[in-house]
């Protein structure tokens, strides 16, 4: 064939490929903005609403621009919404808080995204003790609205992170020790099932439904209401945690890692008490430093479980202090170096191991090598880059809740073997796309080297938390499979959440 036809060819092909995409854009997104109740909460590209719907979302790598955003106000809304796309085999994504970090974690490129960002009302029932949430929020609104009423619930350190996501996810809190994950403290969710029936899923209705989605994220309906059981400040009038975050010279990580391993194992002891030890980079300061989160929600000042910690030399700062829950997150989110924040793309891989130092000392040490080497050159001095290695609890008495409190998909009762664990987020925030695709996969071999440091160890649990999972890490995997995948084939028996839903973690066949 000669070159002319072959170009000729190759740029119908082109034309037809564009020609049918375009065509089912207009199809999906004009049969949304058909329907009476969606007439005007159908955001098209080139529009003010549209933008600001896509920089909503928190990392640029999730950040994909859809066909059209829709905006449900109401789960009639969400039910006319799933079967319009259903009907016209339309791709979608479900955008909640838009705290994901990993292309396709929040919106789609090629089909609809579902955005609820109007639906982020926070209710509260104070005869019932029940806090009902929209999956649109983030924690900080939700902190803030109860705080009046001197009762909080069990959501994220950071206030800037999503609700849905967060508590579908599993949901990692303050309070974990003292009450279970987020999940299981969620007494009904409100679901719109794929065929537009609304349910409701709780310990008496859709139990198997209820548990599924205790962990197993978006694979079953979308979720409009949360509603949760609060927990009592010890003076409603006085609604404060004493907490902060203490930052140490990098010549104190032994000892931190040690005392940190012996906080994990004795944290049955105090369960009002959790903390965090990380190592930060920022390469515009080059400079690497440890810091440990620790927190007290009974808002007891520097109580004993934290004493090896503040014994330890190097210490530089800390906010540690009694003060409202709201201000303690917002600092976690204004506190962190530049970039892990805004408009930058984020990269997050996890693991989990038996609480072990060895383990923790091994992922420290790769990543001050990776500093020094391979991210040493990644980019320009005045360009950013921020990286963490990440360390939090997994007690038994975190895990001990879910069991309790009706069962939930995260298997961790199995996984651990009954023992205490370390929960890994190797992450980095930088500029540029360029960037991005040279860090994937430095990144992922980073969490590779422990994987297999911690294997050779006998110390590795093969699970990953789904919260801070990256593409490709199948976290579902990992959970409680035959649970979800009940659940899906009764709630979704044409595999709509899987065939036609492109974001987020799925059932991997």
């Amino acid at each position: 064939m000669k070159r002319g036809t072959v170009a000729s060819s190759l740029a119908l092909l082109f034309w037809h490929i564009s020609f049918a995409c375009a065509d089912a854009s207009s199809e999906c997104c004009n049969a949304l903005s058909q329907e009476p109740l969606l007439a005007d909460k159908v955001y098209y590209p080139d529009t003010a609403d549209y933008q600001g719907r896509l920089e909503s979302i928190w990392s640029a790598s999730a950040a994909l621009a859809p066909w059209c955003f829709v905006l449900p106000q109401s789960a009639e809304d969400t039910s006319t919404i799933i079967q319009t796309l259903v009907r016209n085999e339309c791709s979608f994504g479900i955008l909640g808080g838009g705290h994901g970090d990993f292309p396709a974690a929040n919106s789609i490129q090629d089909g609809v995204t579902i955005d609820f960002g109007s639906m982020d009302q926070v209710t509260y029932d104070a005869a019932q003790k029940i806090a009902s949430i929209g999956p649109g929020s983030s924690w900080q609104p939700v902190y803030e609205t109860l705080e009046p009423h001197g009762v909080t619930v069990t959501g994220g350190r950071a206030g800037g992170v999503g609700v849905a996501g967060f508590t579908t996810g599993g949901g990692n809190s303050f309070h974990s020790t003292s009450h279970g994950w987020a999940c299981d403290n969620v007494k009904n969710f409100q679901v719109v099932l794929a065929n537009g029936t609304i349910v409701d899923a709780n310990a008496d209705e859709n139990n198997d439904l209820w548990q599924a989605l205790k962990g197993g994220s978006g694979n079953f309906g979308l979720v409009t209401r949360f509603d949760m059981y609060v927990i009592e400040f010890p003076d409603p009038q006085k609604p404060n945690i004493w907490g902060g975050i203490a930052q140490y010279e990098l010549s104190a990580a032994d000892d931190l890692t040690d005392a940190y391993v012996d906080f994990v194992e004795n944290n049955d002891q105090d369960k009002n008490s959790s903390t965090m030890l990380y190592w930060v980079y920022t390469h515009s300061t080059r400079s690497l430093v440890v810091q440990v989160a620790m927190d007290n929600t009974l808002d007891i000042a520097y109580p004993p479980a934290y004493d090896r910690y503040l014994n330890t030399s190097g210490l530089i700062s800390t906010s540690l202090r009694s003060a409202p829950m709201y201000e303690i997150t917002a600092e976690f989110d204004k506190g962190q170096p530049e970039g892990l924040h805004g408009n930058f793309s984020n990269i997050w891989l996890t693991g989990a191991y038996k609480n072990d130092p060895r383990v923790i000392k091994f992922a420290a040490e790769k990543h001050e090598e990776l500093i020094a080497g391979k991210l040493a050159g990644l980019v320009s001095q005045d360009s950013q880059l921020v990286t963490l290695c990440s360390m939090f609890p997994l007690t038994q008495a975190m895990i001990e809740h879910g069991e309790a409190n009706g069962g939930n998909a995260m298997n961790l009762e199995a996984k651990s073997g009954g023992e205490n664990g370390v929960l890994f987020l190797a992450s980095l925030a930088i500029d540029g796309a360029d960037n991005e695709a040279i860090a994937v996969p430095i990144m992922q071999q980073w969490q590779d080297e422990v994987d297999a440091y911690a294997t050779s160890l006998g110390l590795n649990w093969d699970w990953r938390f789904l919260n801070y999972a990256y593409a490709g890490q199948d976290p579902i995997a990992t959970y409680a499979t035959d649970k979800i995948r009940a659940a899906a084939g009764k709630y979704d028996p044409d595999g709509v959440f899987q065939r036609l839903r492109r974001t987020g973690h799925r059932i991997v066949a």
